[in-house]
């Protein structure tokens, strides 16, 4: 039963964060909606980040060190991997997409 739930979860944050990154690089979409869902994405990657760094400083301080640095590690690798993909997204909004330039173009 457990496994189901960590299906189904991930299936549904998996679906909404690919959506919202889709909605995000749509050019037919206001720019205060498409900033809003960047916004949001934001806030979803900074809280899991937090929870990884909150969880490395806490093992720590109790004496975990292995489990606790590799924690802080992966919570920097994290957050390089999420400046990135931020970049990549922020690219998206600001071009146009390759759909909308030849839509009345002729091959």
């Amino acid at each position: 039963m457990d496994f189901l739930i960590d299906f189904i979860s991930e299936l549904i944050f998996d679906t909404a964060l690919n959506g919202a990154e889709s909605a995000a690089g749509n050019r037919k979409l206001p720019k205060p909606v498409r900033y809003l869902i960047l916004a949001l994405i934001i806030l979803v990657f900074a809280a899991v980040l937090s929870v990884v760094f909150l969880t490395g400083a806490l093992m720590l301080r109790d004496s975990n060190y292995p489990f606790g640095i590799f924690m802080l590690a992966l919570g920097a690798v994290m957050l390089f991997m999420s400046i990135r993909k931020f970049r990549i997204l922020r690219e998206k909004v600001r071009k146009p997409s390759a759909e909308g330039e030849n839509k009345g173009e002729e091959i």
